[in-house]
């Protein structure tokens, strides 16, 4: 009996890895937005958290996220990237987006870890 215990429980990890197994990959923020156009507001705010601010405006709503960077060689200061995302206000589903760099920051070069499902 000593002998089947191990491997059942490496059998019961196994097959728990298996199972709800997700995994994370780093990808720019363009494409990540990109990515979550016509899909759910609520997977930008699960990638990026809160927004900084929401406008309301009739149909639409606009998200604003600012996020951080410091690019190697900028000298100290307000450096990231701003996004704004355009957001259908009865779906919440996302319309669009644009990217501002601030300070030197290169919008293109910042990146987030977002969570991917496991296939």
């Amino acid at each position: 009996m000593s002998r089947s215990l191990p491997f059942a429980i490496a059998i019961a990890a196994t097959a728990l890895s298996a199972c709800g197994h997700s995994e994370f990959a780093v990808r720019p923020v363009p494409k990540i937005v990109a990515d979550n156009i016509g899909q759910p507001v609520a997977k930008l705010q699960e990638t990026f958290g809160a927004p900084r601010k929401v406008d309301s405006s009739g149909i639409k709503q606009v998200y604003v996220w600012f996020l951080p960077a410091q690019p190697a060689g900028a000298p100290s200061g307000f450096h990231g990237c701003e996004m704004e995302v355009t957001v259908d206000a009865r779906s919440q589903r996302v319309l669009g987006y644009t990217l501002s760099n601030i300070g030197w920051s290169n919008c293109g070069e910042v990146q987030r870890r977002i969570r991917i499902a496991a296939r």
